[in-house]
């Protein structure tokens, strides 16, 4: 190893420790450090070194350092040197070097000169640190920053921005470059309230949810949400501050649309708080009113009705019932003038479906009679408008000619109403010739309905819609034009089409029938099951495709009778002599008036459902067997770990001493007890595979020796049994075996010394047997009580008291299996009392009185043990 120079040694060396003390150092240190002669050969290298770069000291002692060099990186070395003969140190350079095998490293590099006593640079010493994970780890990091479609932005503590990503650089218009280094709040309409946000940051820590809006170098604005955290190194000092922003042009744009959809509606609409606040108005409402906008928000919705009492029964109805149709009040206005107004309203909610309140609208009754009056008497031409009431509407001259359309037709156009009137009303349709073809008809027939065609949108978007048109006339009655409305069917004809695809996708075979018994419609199964070809099936009797042609056909009977059936079992014979047993499940459906069309009908084969039960039936056994399987490979190991450790506490307790004595009971006592969770899991998932294997069972007696083998392993515990006489039950007497171990285990376990375990046993009136076993130990808070018969949930710390969380589950199961049910009750620091109920056997045999250890008892008595 090569020394540094007494006179060039740092001022924390103690020349008294000596070389080895340092050298001991450099060879511990995880960096590589190697020490360097003027012409570039290695005349040191540590432990770091050998690690990192796969060369051990004899190989590289005295060769060149370039072998270290990666060849693109080879000319760097002779500037290294250079700068470094000139006394200028390096340091956290960084830069590759190649391993032994040519693996590249990303490396950061230090080097300083050795200089003799007289000041002379006689060589060099380097030391290099891999920085490749650090290095791939930010790689990573800048990659997840770069795929976010939101805006994301570091700031320093001085406001500055000192990175970027691309949607930051698309929002702005401004490069990276002219970015990074410039104020975080140039950016904004609000430079000082973007600056108060990121000190809010540095202040608090955190914001969310935080408003600005981006300015744009070409003017356009986008509103934005920040979302932004201080970020710190490794000390915890902050570094700077990390903003995600989300925009939210959308969102706002759409908000303020409603809010001008409402504004604009001549009805007055308000909404109404849970406790009959108003919270929102429309300037209707303050027409209707006289009454401003400030004054009515905050007040009583009932004050401005001549009924407040029917006005408040109103909208306690909404909440309660979700909605209300066509509900009579007068409006008072405040100079006396009564209003007669229909309310149609329902509640509205947030996103978790929480009623937030009521949003009501007011139809003014008599300006709508008048204006039915005016319209029956003054214009045959209103009277087409209010009879064809589906929007978009157009009307359109004897010519075709467009002569008027409302805005929906704008809408569904995307062209002007300006712009629309005078052309051609076939010019904005998909197939202009049919378009042509429909309103000719009209004027030839006098009407159409539910005539099929597809507005083009200026945009390229495409509307289905049925056309319903009539023509209209003058007084004389001569024809002046076309009255026609469009009902917009894009979503049923997707709907049609979605539930087509998934009949067709069904593997059973599915079917429509008439009233008559004729097949109007099939799926591809049905194809496949029968051998016949759809054209060949629709309009053929249902009937002909069974072995039972008058079975079949009372089934379908039985179906518009009843309106349905369920399981009916029919016989389907192919083209080719195929017979398919099935069960038909079939169902009427009607029209919007409720009109019976048909019966639709599907069919499940019986073959499927019975190779699916062997199916179930041979992965159960599988399962169990692969249960077993890894029962035992887990036990195996587990058994050679209690036996070693049991081994070193009986022969080497002395050569362990007490704190090894204490570390290997410990592994045995972890040990037995991962033992034990293998066992209550295995037994945990073969519950309700096996079948259960019944008979009449001595309650009393298992109760009585399993409590006496769970006793007999704590000695040192002195606690009584008091059990009362118990019925035999027909159980499944290994599952019944289970469920007292675990629940008298339990009661053992929490029943403090010296104290009794209470089994107590009664008898309902309603057909169930009822076992409980009491303990006086810590109990439980009945707010927990529902974790109590899950899987791995404990209510009690598991270094006090043992125990894998499985065993209650384990309880729940069989209990269940048995067609009963468990529960259980408790008070912290007053004991705890667990239920099982099973179904009273028919004429139960009563269980023989258990002797008892201590002196006989009288027969009414309890037996104690």
């Amino acid at each position: 190893m090569a020394m540094i120079p007494k006179q060039n040694q740092p001022s924390f060396i103690n020349p008294e420790q000596g070389p080895s003390f340092y050298a001991a150092i450099i060879q511990s240190s995880e960096d590589a450090i190697l020490g360097m002669t003027l012409d570039g050969n290695v005349m040191s290298w540590n432990k770091g070194a050998e690690k990192m770069f796969g060369y051990s000291e004899k190989e590289i002692l005295g060769q060149p350092v370039s072998i270290l060099y990666p060849p693109e990186r080879i000319e760097e070395h002779a500037d290294i040197l250079m700068k470094i003969k000139k006394g200028r140190p390096i340091e956290h350079y960084e830069t590759q070097r190649k391993r032994k095998g040519g693996v590249l490293l990303d490396v950061s590099l230090s080097i300083s000169p050795i200089k003799d006593p007289v000041g002379e640079v006689i060589g060099f010493s380097k030391i290099l640190r891999d920085i490749s994970a650090t290095k791939r780890g930010a790689q990573y990091a800048r990659s997840l920053i770069e795929a976010s479609l939101d805006p994301l932005v570091t700031i320093s503590p001085e406001g500055k921005i000192t990175d970027v990503n691309e949607a930051t650089v698309q929002v702005t218009g401004i490069t990276r470059e002219k970015l990074v280094g410039s104020d975080f709040s140039d950016y904004f309409t609000e430079p000082e309230k973007a600056r108060d946000g990121y000190r809010k940051v540095l202040k608090e820590g955190v914001v969310r949810d935080y408003p600005l809006t981006i300015s744009q170098g070409s003017g356009k604005t986008t509103d934005v949400l920040y979302n932004a955290s201080v970020y710190k190194d490794e000390k915890g000092n902050v570094l700077g501050v990390f903003a995600a922003a989300r925009d939210i042009t959308t969102q706002k744009q759409a908000s303020q649309y409603s809010r001008s959809l409402i504004e604009a509606s001549v009805d007055p609409l308000v909404t109404i708080s849970p406790e009959g606040k108003i919270t929102d108005v429309n300037e209707a409402s303050v027409q209707v009113t006289g009454v401003a906008r400030e004054t009515l928000i905050g007040s009583d919705f009932s004050n401005y009705f001549t009924d407040p009492e029917e006005a408040r029964l109103g909208y306690q109805q909404v909440f309660k019932e979700g909605s209300v149709r066509d509900y009579p009040l007068t409006i008072h206005h405040a100079s006396g003038m009564l209003t007669d107004v229909l309310y149609n309203a329902t509640v509205y909610k947030d996103v978790a479906g929480k009623v937030l309140g009521v949003f009501a609208a007011a139809r003014d009754v008599t300006a709508r009679k008048k204006a039915e009056a005016q319209q029956h008497e003054t214009s045959a031409y209103a009277r087409s408008l209010i009879e064809s009431s589906i929007d978009p509407l157009v009307t359109i001259s004897p010519d075709g000619k467009i002569t008027d359309v409302n805005h929906a037709t704008e809408e569904a156009t995307g062209v002007s109403r300006e712009w629309l009137i005078g052309t051609d009303f076939s010019t904005y349709f998909t197939e202009p010739r049919k378009a042509r073809e429909g309103y000719r008809r009209v004027l030839k027939e006098g009407s159409v309905r539910d005539y099929p065609l597809a507005i083009h949108h200026a945009s390229g978007k495409i509307t289905d819609v049925l056309y319903n048109a009539s023509v209209y006339k003058d007084e004389a009655g001569k024809v002046r034009g076309i009255f026609a409305a469009a009902r917009d069917v894009t979503q049923t004809k997707q709907s049609s089409q979605y539930a087509r695809s998934l009949i067709e996708s069904s593997l059973d075979p599915f079917v429509t029938i008439s009233a008559e018994g004729k097949v109007t419609d099939v799926n591809e199964a049905t194809i496949k099951v029968t051998g016949i070809k759809r054209d060949k099936l629709i309009g053929t009797d249902f009937s002909i495709y069974f072995t039972e042609p008058q079975k079949a056909r009372e089934g379908y009977e039985q179906v518009f009778n009843k309106g349905f059936v369920t399981d009916y079992p029919l016989t389907i014979r192919s083209m080719d002599g195929k017979l398919t047993d099935v069960l038909y499940n079939a169902a009427v459906y009607k029209d919007e008036k409720g009109n019976v069309l048909g019966v639709f009908a599907a069919a499940r084969e019986y073959t499927r459902v019975k190779k699916a039960t062997q199916v179930l039936e041979t992965s159960n056994k599988e399962l169990e067997a692969f249960s077993f399987s890894v029962s035992h490979d887990l036990r195996a190991p587990l058994r050679a770990i209690d036996g070693f450790s049991k081994i070193l506490l009986e022969e080497y307790a002395p050569k362990l001493g007490d704190e090894g004595v204490r570390l290997t009971s410990t592994i045995r006592k972890n040990t037995q007890q991962m033992g034990r969770l293998i066992d209550d899991l295995l037994a945990f998932s073969k519950i309700g595979r096996e079948q259960m294997k019944t008979q009449d069972v001595e309650m009393n007696e298992m109760a009585t020796t399993i409590f006496e083998e769970l006793k007999g392993a704590v000695p040192k515990r002195k606690i009584t049994l008091s059990i009362q006489k118990i019925p035999r039950a027909k159980v499944d007497s290994a599952l019944m075996r289970q469920v007292w171990t675990n629940l008298l285990s339990n009661a053992i376990k929490f029943t403090k010394p010296r104290e009794e375990a209470v089994i107590d046993v009664t008898c309902k009136t309603d057909g169930e047997m009822i076992y409980s076993v009491k303990d006086n130990g810590v109990g439980f808070d009945m707010q927990h009580v529902d974790k109590l018969f899950g899987v791995f949930q404990r209510l009690h710390d598991p270094a006090e008291f043992e125990g894998t969380g499985v065993g209650l589950a384990i309880v729940k199961r069989i209990v269940e299996r048995h067609g009963g049910r468990v529960w259980a009750e408790g008070k912290v620091d007053g004991g705890a009392t667990f239920y099982f109920a099973l179904p009273v056997m028919k004429n139960p045999i009563p269980s023989a009185e258990t002797k008892p250890t201590a002196p006989a008892t009288p027969a009414s008595s309890p037996t104690k043990i």
